[in-house]
Formats: C-alpha cells, structure tokens, sequence
C-alpha cells in the first residue's frame, strides 16, 4: 500500500477496522457502533493510526495501531511494533 493517508472505524465488540478515502465521512459508518475513530497510514507492514473523528466525536485509542496492523499484516507485524 501506499503512504496515503486514509480514515478509518473500529468496530465495538469485535476489534475489525474499516478503512476508507479521505474523501468520506466517518458519521457514514456510525451505525455500525464503531468505539474509535481517526486517521492512518498503512505503510511498511504497519498500520499508523492517529487523530479523531469530529463527526463521530470519537478519538484514535491507545492499542487502534497494534490491533490495525494484526488485521492487514498479521500477528508477527503486530508483534513487531
């Protein structure tokens, strides 16, 4: 993947991410009940997440970095960060 940035949603109850254009909204994503919300780069086997959703009133949370790249690259990138 490149170095654009992208925003993203993490599900409540089951820790699955969705990533998205900039371009979108998050409040298009709210009845899926996300807990967080943000911005990331998905680069290097690492998913960089950062910032806060305004439209959700959500914030990126501590463990969205580590738990973002187990999703897209796996439990060996995740243990790498």
């Amino acid at each position: 993947m490149d170095n654009t940035r992208q925003k993203y949603v993490r599900l409540q109850g089951s820790d699955i991410f969705i990533f998205f254009p900039e371009v979108m909204e998050h409040s298009r994503f709210k009845n899926f009940n996300p807990i967080s919300a943000g911005f990331c780069y998905i680069r290097d086997k690492k998913v960089d997440c950062f910032g806060e959703s305004f439209s959700l009133g959500l914030k990126c949370h501590e463990d969205d970095t580590k738990l973002a790249t187990k999703q897209i690259f796996g439990f060996d990138a995740m243990f790498k960060i």
